[in-house]
């Protein structure tokens, strides 16, 4: 029976997109929070960076016309995809929370349209940008997540209805993960604060259990025989081997599994601005360079799945850092500043190349 439920599972693996997305977190000594992820997907989003203002209207859709229709509580901001401001791939709001879409290929599973009330349905694109506009907490959101709907809508730029679930965090560490199953939005508590794609939440946690054993201590050695025939010593032959079997492949149970391993294990920060650099470090594991993860033949995927941007939310100092495949140095937006330049309407900001076939050259170093 693991044999079959095993090769079910890579068959069905093999029929879907990658759009391999990766996310965790950090907490540093002082308390103060972090949040990261990188973003994938096998072809250029066009992602900008988009300042809302607190007090924006909103008007969700229902696929067939006008859905869900409220003013945000506050400012947020967030990377989009390409021009569609209304769909928040990854951002953080003023009051420190920060939610993340990510790609849940096969296992979404929307409300059906004749069984949503149409003035509380949004499309599951709108999603994040209707939890960043209206709630400051982890523990606000999970009272409110039933008030909403999502149905299945196409995402014009892909021509699909995008199979999506949510991380959600707040500046108090809490994290929660937000799936449509079955109709419903189905919401789990996230002690690892750790998301990839598919399979679902549930699955991926206890995957767990088969690395167990899996440490960043450095390993004793042992001994192995009788005293009576000769003894072998054996050694650990350098450092990292007590995490030897820790996956590296792309896969996301593999990637899960990665962030998880890597956030327990980093060493403590003082504060959040080192959280931000090491959190960087940690995602640059999860960096997948152009070409080595190709789309299924005949798929719909233009281009092999790479990291377009990976982004770092400092949910202490309300900073969004990013860096894109054409650029890798770390850029910074204050929200507080960038809110003020806003000046109550909505602001739009290039966040960097991103296509792999066009990256931009690098500045040569200015010698005397």
């Amino acid at each position: 029976m693991i044999g079959l439920a095993a090769l079910s599972f890579s068959l069905l693996a093999a029929q879907l997109p990658s759009r391999a997305c990766t996310g965790g977190a950090l907490t540093a000594k002082d308390g103060s929070v972090v949040v990261g992820r990188t973003l994938e997907f096998g072809r250029p989003l066009g992602s900008q960076l988009a300042i809302w203002p607190a007090g924006s209207q909103f008007t969700g859709s229902t696929g067939q016309g006008p859905g869900l229709s409220y003013r945000s509580r506050y400012g947020f901001a967030g990377a989009t995809i390409a021009n569609n401001t209304d769909m928040i791939l990854d951002g953080l709001n003023e009051k420190g929370l920060n939610v993340g879409l990510f790609y849940f290929p096969g296992y979404a599973q929307y409300t059906p349209a004749n069984q949503a009330q149409q003035d509380r349905t949004l499309s599951p694109g709108q999603f994040g940008i209707w939890l960043l506009g209206n709630f400051a907490t982890v523990d606000e959101v999970k009272a409110a997540v039933n008030d909403v709907y999502l149905t299945a809508q196409v995402l014009p730029l892909l021509g699909i209805v995008p199979d999506v679930h949510f991380k959600v965090q707040d500046a108090s560490g809490k994290s929660i993960v937000i799936e449509p199953r079955g109709g419903k939005l189905v919401v789990h508590d996230n002690p690892t604060r750790v998301l990839t794609n598919a399979p679902d939440f549930i699955w991926q946690t206890t995957n767990l259990i088969n690395y167990v054993t899996l440490s960043n201590d450095y390993p004793s050695p042992r001994t192995l025989g009788q005293s009576d025939s000769g003894q072998l010593t054996i050694e650990p032959i350098g450092m990292g081997a007590g995490g030897l079997g820790l996956p590296g492949d792309f896969t996301p149970p593999s990637r899960f599994v990665r962030m998880v391993y890597f956030t327990q294990n980093a060493a403590p920060t003082p504060n959040s601005k080192a959280a931000v650099s090491s959190l960087f470090h940690i995602l640059n594991n999860f960096d997948i360079p152009y070409g080595v993860a190709k789309p299924p033949s005949g798929g719909s995927e233009g281009v092999p799945d790479y990291t377009t941007w990976t982004s770092v939310s400092d949910l202490h100092n309300l900073q969004f850092n990013w860096k894109t495949y054409g650029d890798q140095r770390v850029k910074t937006l204050d929200l507080r500043t960038a809110l003020q330049a806003a000046n109550n309407q909505l602001l739009v900001l290039p966040m960097g190349p991103q296509d792999p076939t066009a990256v931009s050259p690098t500045t040569p170093v200015a010698l005397p």
